[in-house]
């Protein structure tokens, strides 16, 4: 076995323990790189000198421009320049063309009212757009990295999707996650800025399971008017192709992404805390790694040098050639700081991506598990005392007990820590309850049985809600017994013993 092999088991290991442990999806931090190695997609500089060529009034090269500036320096150079070509040039169009069409924008770009970015901003977005593939399959031999065939793109994606994360983090402007996540590339999957943090159902509260995507794509500010953590989202942090002025790019565009940087990483903080995170798609010294490894160092203690959910993954032609294979890799924070991640170096992505998906599968699509979060929400929260009933203590219970959870979800399982394997399903009148263990009303039900029940363990199970019975009726709901009720009332009729899973807390006094 050559020093390769053994250090890709060890790593391999320590990520499916790591995985394991954890018990909840990873989080993805996704750069330029892995577009760059699927579709070709223009590096930051490449982006930029295709912007200078392509503007008229720029004579100089790239290079002179960016041997004295940053990159976001030359993008505020250049966002100047374009909206000066584009007014130079206005006269010459005619008032009924169609604007957008000439310019890449989808409204009218010239209206006094815009910042003059614009222009540049429209450019950049026709310019990602039209190398972006709207679907995986649309991948060829000649979009993919040389240094890598087709299979192996297409090997590589496969897993990645295998991996289910939590949430996929970004600083690209293309939606190229939005074809591996969601299969292809739609208008359809972004979020409503109307109802920021909604799971994809209408106003009226209906669902189609066919509309919702997947992942949910989360653009720029809106990542920070979500109003709760949810599952299944891809979060384009500095901005997306799908609205070309949430594009962070300029000099002003940075520097008013690090003003709202603490309320951004403050949403960022748990996913950090909780997950395991896997950094692939940048360099070691990308400003960007190092902006969310400072996010991700404020939830160490600081007796903590390495976090031990974090790794950074690079891409190395020559891996299984190399020395050695340092573990840990030394990563300069935005503070003056450093913190130690995971270090994995690998020719080829497949074997990382199959490690991090070997975590137990998702059992239920993240759209539906995203859709359960945002209607709960948008349910309790809009609950008022004109009518409608929140059974309060079974909420605080089902908050607070993972057992009373499992029930009200239906978890049909094996037994976990005592709670049965049932399903919470009141659906059951008391008329039919009645009829379902041989009485012709349900007065019987009540003085024969529950009378009974209640003599006999001091509990009247229809005076609060439990997993026997449920009584809404303030909000026009009636009464209604479970599956479980209907065995516990014939084994109290045919005089089997019986007893009664309700724990004492729930029992009013």
């Amino acid at each position: 076995m050559t020093d390769f092999e053994e250090y890709r088991e060890e790593m391999v290991a320590d990520i499916q323990e790591t995985v394991t442990r954890a018990n909840c999806q990873p989080v993805i931090f996704a750069g330029t790189g892995l577009s760059i190695r699927y579709f070709g997609a223009p590096s930051w500089d490449g982006l930029l000198e295709t912007l200078v060529e392509d503007c008229n009034g720029i004579e100089q090269k790239y290079g002179f421009y960016r041997q004295t500036r940053d990159p976001p320096e030359v993008g505020q150079f250049l966002a100047e320049q374009y909206a000066e070509s584009a007014w130079s040039d206005y006269g010459e169009y005619d008032e009924e063309d169609d604007e957008s069409e000439l310019v890449g924008w989808n409204e009218n770009i010239f209206d006094h009212e815009n910042d003059r970015d614009v222009f540049l901003k429209a450019k950049i977005a026709d310019h990602i757009r039209e190398k972006t593939p709207e679907m995986v399959g649309d991948l060829d031999e000649e979009t993919v990295h040389e240094k890598i065939s087709l299979d192996v793109a297409l090997r590589e994606i496969e897993l990645l999707q295998e991996i289910q994360p939590h949430a996929v983090i970004t600083t690209n402007y293309d939606r190229f996650f939005e074809a591996i996540f969601n299969e292809e590339v739609t208008d359809d999957n972004l979020l409503d800025d109307d109802r920021v943090g909604s799971a994809g159902f209408d106003r009226d509260g209906e669902v189609d399971p066919e509309e919702i995507p997947s992942y949910r794509v989360v653009v720029g500010e809106q990542v920070l008017r979500t109003r709760y953590r949810n599952i299944g989202e891809i979060l384009h942090i500095h901005g997306s192709v799908s609205d070309p002025r949430s594009l962070v790019l300029t000099e002003e565009d940075y520097h008013e992404f690090n003003n709202r940087r603490r309320y951004l990483s403050s949403k960022m903080l748990t996913y950090f805390a909780e997950h395991p995170l896997l950094i692939v798609g940048y360099r070691p010294d990308d400003t960007n790694v190092q902006q969310v490894l400072t996010w991700a160092d404020e939830v160490l203690s600081d007796d903590q040098t390495i976090t031990e959910d974090i790794y950074f993954l690079q891409w190395d032609e020559a891996a299984e050639d190399r020395d050695e294979y340092p573990r840990e890799h030394d990563i300069k924070l935005d503070d003056g700081g450093h913190l130690r991640v995971k270090s994995i170096v690998a020719n080829d992505f497949d074997w990382v991506f199959e490690a991090f998906a070997e975590g137990d599968e998702l059992a239920v699509d993240p759209r539906y598990l995203r859709s359960l979060l945002a209607q709960t929400y948008d349910v309790v929260s809009s609950m008022s005392s004109g009518g409608e009933v929140v059974d309060v203590q079974r909420l605080e219970d089902v908050a607070t007990n993972q057992g009373e959870l499992r029930t009200v979800l239906g978890y049909l399982g094996d037994d976990v820590d005592g709670v049965p394997p049932v399903e919470f399903d009141h659906t059951i009148p008391p008329e039919k309850a009645a009829e379902r263990i041989g009485f012709d009303h349900y007065t019987p039900l009540n003085q024969n049985i529950i009378a009974q029940i209640e003599e006999e363990t001091g509990v009247d199970i229809r005076a609060f809600n439990n997993r026997y019975h449920i009584n809404l009726e303030g909000g026009g709901n009636p009464r209604r017994y479970s599956e479980e009720a209907i065995e516990l009332f014939r084994r109290v009729k045919n005089g089997e013993d019986y007893s009664l899973d309700i724990s004492d807390e729930r029992i009013p006094d």
